[in-house]
Formats: structure tokens, sequence, C-alpha cells
């Protein structure tokens, strides 16, 4: 079944018989020029075996149109298998597209119509999962917020340079403050990237618990606030678990962690996973933290990982990147987004392999049936507020090998 958050209300399948959206219209009947009713989209999020998750957000009433093939299909006849039609709708809807087949990769396109006006979005692409699917890329990256262009430098490297990626997880404090405008600009920047990447975030202490960080973003299901404040899903070998480090200063911040922890080690035990990844905001381990350890969360959450075989753990909160290795654990800290970065600090905290401080980043994860590849691909440094893009090599990579 597809889900629709929102005022959608028709949902129509129909089967679309050749490519007429090529022809776009956007003049009024008196010939002038209408503003587009794009605010952003459209975004994947949440993926499975058999559904995907696409959000879009308009400014006024407009109908919907959401075409989508395989890929295999639309390759070969440029013509689309299914489209679903909705009534007007304004702001922001998701939709849950079911039915699909695990392991395949499809392609969709969203147009949004008005009278004879017609807005296409670029065609964009997916590859749902597979218990078979052994072999695939995902990427990581965090603290997107603050500077607009140079998180978008970051993200549309990862959309050009990682097309195959088949998803993207932001580590949190995706904007400077949970505002419509700062919101906009979020999305204005992962355009390209969130087209083709499903794209997934846990919330960061920037987002303050604002309804509208689950109200925009397609999260996936699991546990408190809106059922997406925690939350974990299977891709191919890979478990990936979502964590509310904010939890901890909430008025009913006891209450909360309990429930937290009882689910996250639920969720832990009952995976056979070949490889868990766990994500949260705040890192327990930072050179940045005064002793090099943040000791409320390494006494929550350390004891958990250990017990349950998680192999790596990503963090955002410091402006740069750490790469830790304690008990037999990674702990990567990736906060090179976008966000103002922090200067270097002399003394590394015990534990560290790697650090980089100035430079915007990402993580690229590379899944090779038995073998989990985990490099930071460096995008650009700064200094003195000039931006000067980077290539090359990346400074620090490390591989697990694990059997079942």
């Amino acid at each position: 079944m597809n889900r629709i958050k929102g005022c959608i209300r028709k949902r129509t399948p129909v089967l679309l018989v050749g490519l007429f959206l090529s022809m776009v219209l956007v003049v009024s009947a008196l010939g002038q020029e209408i503003e587009s009713p794009w605010v952003w989209g459209p975004n994947l999020g949440a993926i499975g075996e058999d559904f995907v998750a696409i959000s879009w957000n308009t400014s006024r009433p407009v109908g919907v149109d959401l075409n989508y093939s395989t890929a295999a299909v639309y390759d070969a006849t440029e013509v689309w298998e299914e489209t679903l039609t909705f009534e007007p709708h304004k702001g922001v809807a998701e939709i849950r597209l079911g039915n699909l087949k695990p392991g395949t990769t499809y392609r969709y396109q969203v147009v949004i119509y008005e009278g004879d006006a017609i807005y296409p979005s670029p065609v964009g692409h997916f590859t749902t999962s597979s218990q078979k699917t052994q072999s695939f890329s995902f990427l990581v990256y965090g603290d997107t917020r603050t500077f607009p262009d140079r998180h978008k430098l970051v993200a549309d490297r990862m959309a050009v340079d990682e097309p195959n990626a088949v998803l993207v997880l932001n580590t949190g404090d995706l904007v400077e403050s949970p505002t419509i405008a700062r919101f906009e600009n979020f999305f204005w920047a992962v355009g390209k990237l969130a087209l083709s990447h499903p794209y997934l975030a846990v919330i960061g202490n920037h987002e303050k618990g604002h309804p509208r960080y689950y109200d925009f973003l397609p999260l996936p299901a699991g546990g408190g606030q809106s059922n997406e404040e925690w939350w974990s899903f299977d891709y191919g070998n890979v478990h990936f678990v979502g964590i509310d480090s904010c939890v901890a200063t909430a008025s009913d911040a006891v209450t909360r962690m309990r429930e937290q922890i009882e689910w996250v080690k639920a969720d832990l035990l009952n995976s056979d996973a070949q490889f868990k990844v766990v994500f949260f905001h705040h890192p327990i381990y930072s050179s940045t933290w005064e002793g090099g350890v943040n000791e409320s969360l390494h006494e929550l959450w350390e004891p958990i990982f250990l017990e349950n075989g998680v192999d790596v753990v990503f963090n955002g909160h410091m402006h740069c990147y750490e790469h830790f290795y304690v008990k037999g654990i990674h702990y990567i800290v990736t906060g090179g987004g976008g966000a103002p970065l922090q200067d270097s600090i002399d003394e590394a905290a015990a534990g560290t392999i790697s650090r980089r401080y100035g430079m915007l980043h990402y993580m690229r994860v590379t899944v090779a049936e038995n073998t989990m590849q985990v490099e930071v691909v460096p995008v650009a440094s700064v200094y003195n507020d000039e931006v000067y893009p980077l290539g090359g090599q990346s400074p620090d990579s490390f591989a697990i090998t694990k059997t079942r």
C-alpha cells in the first residue's frame, strides 16, 4: 500500500502509453511566465526490499503524477510502466511507493501540473534492497548547517562522484535552526543528491526536536517521536540503526532514554546481519571532549554495542574528521558537511587513528560480500573563510572483514 503524509486524497494507478511529459508548458494562457510551484523535491527517503518513500513540497495546490518503471523497461523504451495520480495538494507530501521488486533498479519522475502548465522533475533512480544483495556502497556525512553553499558543494560532489551509492545518511545538525527558510536552503542543497539517493538522517541538537524534522524527512519506522526518532532497517547484509543522542537533554530524559535503550537492545539482538552500523549525533569519543570521552554516552551505549557486535559507529557534532578504534569498534566523527569547521586540537584523545581539521568531506562505505571498506573523501579545505576544492586519495581508510 502507498502511505501518504499530508492531504493528498486520491490514488489512481494508470498505464502511461507515451512520454508526453516532454511537452512542458510553463506559461499562462496570456503568455506570461508563471512562477514554478516547486519548493523542493522530489526526495527519496526510507527504502526496503519492496518500497521506497518519496516526498516533495509545493507552494500552492497542484495536481501530481508520479511515474515509475523498472530501469530495464524505461531505458529500453522511455515509457513509464505505472503512474499514480493525485488530486491538487499544497505543501509537503510523502508517499510510500510499495509493491516493488527486491534488488531492482527503478526510474521515476514526479510531474506537477495546474491547468495547461506542467512542471516535471528530473528523472531519478533508486535500487531496492534484497536479501541477496552483497555488494553496494553508501555514503555518510553530517553537520550540514550554517553555510548552504558549502553544503551544496559537498552534496553535489556526492551526487556526481557516487551515482550508484544506494543510500546517504546524515549524522545530524541538518540546519542551523528548524525554521522553514533554513529547511528550504537544506533541501536546495541536497536537491541533486536526494533525487537519486535515499536520504536518511538522525536528529541533531540544532533541530531542537522540532516537528518539521519529522514532517519534512521520510524516515524509517522505529520508535519515539512520530515513530521516527530512533529507527533501524536492513539493506543487503548490513543492519543500520539510528539513535537520538539529544534525548539526554530532554525534560523527560530518563523515561525516554530508557525507552530508547530497550528498543535498541532488542533491535540489535534480533539482527543477524553480517555488519551492524550505528548512527547518532553526539560522539562518544572526540579530542574535543575534555579527557577525550563523553562519559555519559560511553556508559550508556558502548556496552550495548560491544555485546551486540556493532562494527562501526558514525557521529557528527564536532566539525572535523576523527577516527577512533576502541575495543574492536571503529568510531567515526564526520562533521564536515557545511557547518563552520573547528580549529585543530593539539592533543589527540586515546584511541585516535586519524583526524583532519578544516576539511569539508564525506564518508564512502563499500560493502563487498564479507568486507566493508570505509574511507573519508575530501571535498574542500577552508582557510580564512575561503573554500579550496580538494581531490586525490583518501587521507584515511580501513577495512572490516567478517564471516557469519
